[in-house]
């Protein structure tokens, strides 16, 4: 998407050589004769750039930077005149201005400062981002290969939106990371959205922003998160939290790449990528009619399913000692191994939290130990007692589903034998004691495959 410029100047000759100029060099460029005229184009064009002339017969422009900013605060304002001081220019950059510029200019420098302004709207806005903090998808399964693969695949087609699926922990806002600053889009925000987290009335002012007296207590124009995201990526996470009304609004904007504020009239655009995350299996919403399903076949363009960590063993050791470093060099201790034994015990163990509870296990037990080698206390169940390996559940504490039990393990298993086979199904199958012909009827239960 092109980046748009604002010229406003009283000079018609200034106005139609910047605007042929500026073109020319790749942007969308607007004029207007007048302050008012100026203003009123502000609102409608969303501008990246205003140059602002400080002489518009009566009115002078450094007396409007603050009226530009109350309609968009990230505008980027770079002063014209024919007559500068220094005074002037400290005064204008006071004011909010972020350059000031003297006739006659060259276009070659105008272009420079206006390049200037724009990649520092870029670092404020990467500011404003949420940005996740590991961006490198660590394991060596052959779950882990194909994920990173397809990584590398989103990453140079970065207009694709996706859908990443797998249980709470098993790492995908990683991989959200991993595609985003891999990508053309690395320059640009990376901002989370938890669906689940903000109240649905509130929603819809912080995806899209809202006007300035849109509802009460809307003192001044907000921007919305996609806004924000402008140039980058947007992380859905747990979507299928999100309300039907608003994941209607969500199809909408997938479909035109733009939207209105909350109480505002405009459409404005916006260039992000969108990644939709769940924990929840969409197929089931969909029937019960928590989940609109063409927004649903809309997000899963291209899907990554991450498995989780139980069944890719492979993973444990190499994530432990990627934490040991990190949480070595946190807490300033010098831990050169983990004991076999309790490697070979965490390589047994549900880890029902996924790779986050392998995370708060390692950072717990690397701050508590003394020694050279980590050798861990037993790990436990999330209710304090011995977990149990394999995975049991404890029927003390109530009746289970025998067959949804039953089929979990029945996967787990499968993919199990396909990793250490390598996905050789033949293989597969004598690890598992059945019939290549029987795990290729398994494979294709859809229960086994999502």
């Amino acid at each position: 998407m092109k980046e748009r410029v604002l010229v406003i100047d009283d000079e018609s000759l200034i106005r139609i050589s910047l605007e042929a100029g500026l073109s020319d060099l790749g942007y969308e460029v607007k004029t207007a004769e007048t302050i008012a005229a100026g203003l009123g184009l502000v609102e409608r064009m969303r501008p990246n750039v205003v140059l602002l002339d400080n002489r518009l017969g009566s009115d002078v422009g450094t007396d409007y930077i603050e009226a530009i900013h109350r309609l968009d605060e990230d505008i980027r304002i770079i002063m014209v005149t024919a007559y500068g001081t220094v005074a002037q220019a400290v005064e204008a950059i006071r004011r909010g201005a972020y350059d000031f510029v003297q006739k006659p200019f060259d276009l070659d420098e105008l272009h420079l400062t206006i390049r200037r302004s724009l990649d520092e709207l870029k670092k404020d806005r990467s500011l404003k981002a949420v940005k996740g903090k590991q961006r490198e998808l660590i394991g060596v399964s052959p779950a882990t290969e194909t994920i990173r693969s397809q990584i590398g695949l989103l990453a140079k087609n970065d207009n694709v939106d996706l859908l990443i699926r797998g249980e709470t922990g098993t790492g995908k806002e990683v991989v959200v990371n991993s595609i985003h600053y891999s990508s053309a889009r690395q320059a640009g925000p990376m901002v989370k959205i938890n669906c689940s987290a903000i109240p649905e009335s509130l929603l819809e002012a912080e995806l899209f922003g809202y006007e300035k007296g849109a509802f009460t207590g809307a003192l001044k124009t907000k921007k919305g998160l996609f806004e924000l995201a402008d140039g980058g990526t947007v992380f859905l996470d747990e979507i299928g939290e999100m309300p039907l009304a608003m994941q209607a609004k969500l199809l909408t904007f997938l479909e035109d790449r733009c939207f209105k504020r909350v109480g505002g009239l405009a459409d404005i655009p916006v260039d992000v990528r969108v990644v939709a995350a769940t924990n929840r299996r969409l197929e089931d919403e969909i029937v019960k009619g928590a989940f609109r399903e063409d927004l649903f076949y809309r997000l899963n363009v291209m899907q990554i399913f991450i498995p989780p960590l139980r069944e890719r063993v492979e993973d444990i050791p190499v994530l432990a000692e990627y934490y040991l470093r990190h949480f070595n060099r946190k807490f300033s201790k010098e831990i050169a191994s983990i004991d076999p034994a309790y490697l070979e015990e965490m390589r047994r163990y549900y880890w029902k939290g996924n790779v986050r509870e392998l995370r708060n296990v390692l950072e717990r037990e690397v701050l508590f130990c003394e020694g050279t080698r980590l050798r861990g206390a037993p790990l436990e169940s999330p209710g304090g007692g011995p977990a149990v390996i394999g995975g049991l559940k404890d029927l003390a504490k109530g009746p289970i589903d025998l067959e949804a039990e039953t089929a979990a393990f029945q996967r787990a298993y499968i993919r199990r034998a396909l990793a250490l086979s390598g996905g050789n199904s033949t293989a597969a199958a004598e690890l598992l004691g059945i019939s290549r012909f029987t795990l290729k009827r398994r494979l294709e239960d859809e229960s086994v495959q999502n």
